[in-house]
């Protein structure tokens, strides 16, 4: 009787092992290995994918991976379904998985981290319940057409990229980014919608046709355009951002900021060439430089009390005054070197280069003082760094 006094609470122990060691870290070669996961409701570590499993993985049963969930050069993989997951610990990650075109989970709500690369079969996304949490959202070279399912309310790098059938993009419960946000080389006619977005942190946008953010209030890096098709821009509610650079936006024709008081470092605005009237009505204070060439009739920035960079203005056309600016250079308001040219034919930036897309001229580099518009070049990592580098010499 004592004997089975002590068995009893043994069995019952080496069963509760087993059943945990079954539901730790897992690799799938086939669905039989993703079969044995059915009792599990937490897997207690990483499910791989090898890069040999074919056709669609189904994983029953599973409602949390305290780990991560990933696939690497799955060229044979079709699809996942997951019907029950709502939680991914650490990173979804999925790359080279050319033939996937889907993604099925009906329950998630909550990733560490989403990282794809290279699912040029992936037009859609089958996330019903919205992924709300996730810290950093990486897409890139996808066949997705939006991004419908991606419900963020925070994130942390949000980089999508390489998208070329990405038509809109909708964040609605997106109010905070905390890490760089990067659109480039997705579908050029890309329209993105930020409606609730109030602070972020680096903002860079390429190839796009609008974007869209009403409630941004604050960035505390930079915000920049290059090469984009939208016709406007507004951030009514902007106050503050660090370096903002609009460069070579043919179709851009207004400008409005009407809040905008602070850059917390260099403002460049340059080549675009549609671009007649710039109003920055509250703009008080700029630490870095005023970089502005192109074709603007007018500049007005009636409230500005501080430029601690250098100043370079210049526009081709004749209706535009230095008059204005050159009192501000003279009663201390503008710091660091000061050039502004009117009615000049090859207009530059501070840096020599052509300040209009229709000229070649390209002249010696100019001076620039400490906080001039060289200071615009601010650390940044992956794509972001190239896209950043490749605008310096457009």
């Amino acid at each position: 009787m004592s004997f089975v006094k002590y068995l009893l609470p043994a069995l019952a122990a080496s069963q509760l092992a087993f059943a945990s060691d079954s539901c730790g870290d897992t690799t799938i070669s086939t669905q039989s290995d993703a079969d044995a996961l059915d009792s599990c409701t937490t897997v207690s570590g990483d499910i791989k994918i090898k890069s040999s499993f074919s056709g669609t993985l189904t994983l029953n049963g599973v409602e949390k991976i305290s780990g991560s969930l990933t696939g690497s050069n799955c060229t044979a993989l079709t699809g996942i379904i997951a019907p029950s997951l709502v939680t991914i610990t650490d990173s979804f990650t999925l790359s080279e998985a050319t033939l996937v075109t889907e993604l099925s989970f009906s329950e998630l709500t909550t990733v560490g981290e989403i990282n794809w690369e290279a699912l040029p079969a992936l037009q859609s996304l089958t996330f019903p319940a919205g992924v709300t949490d996730a810290g950093d959202v990486i897409i890139t070279n996808t066949g997705l057409t939006s991004l419908d399912g991606i419900s963020l309310e925070t994130v942390g790098k949000f980089q999508i990229t390489d998208n070329t059938n990405l038509k809109t993009i909708n964040i609605n419960n997106l109010k905070n980014a905390t890490d760089l946000v990067n659109f480039a080389g997705n579908w050029n006619k890309l329209e993105i919608e930020f409606p609730n977005l109030a602070t972020a942190s680096n903002m860079t946008f390429r190839n796009i046709s609008s974007v869209s953010m009403p409630s941004l209030e604050k960035l505390k890096g930079q915000l920049g355009f290059w090469g984009t098709e939208f016709k406007s821009f507004s951030a009514p509610n902007l106050t503050t951002t660090a370096d903002l650079t609009f460069n070579d936006n043919s179709a851009l024709t207004n400008i409005s900021m009407p809040v905008l008081k602070t850059v917390k470092g260099g403002f460049v605005v340059s080549r675009n060439d549609k671009l007649a009237d710039i109003d920055l009505p509250e703009l008080e204070t700029v630490t870095g430089a005023i970089d502005f060439s192109g074709t603007f009739d007018t500049l007005s920035m009636g409230a500005l009390e501080e430029v601690d960079g250098g100043f370079n203005v210049q526009s081709t056309n004749g209706t535009f005054s230095c008059t204005t600016f050159k009192k501000m250079q003279g009663d201390g308001v503008i710091r660091g070197t000061y050039n502004c040219k009117a009615t000049t034919p090859d207009p530059t930036t501070s840096n020599g280069k052509s300040g209009t897309s229709s000229s070649s001229t390209s002249s010696g580099t100019s001076a620039t003082s400490s906080g001039a518009a060289s200071s615009l070049a601010i650390p940044a990592t992956g794509i972001a760094a190239f896209f950043f580098a490749f605008a310096q010499f457009l």
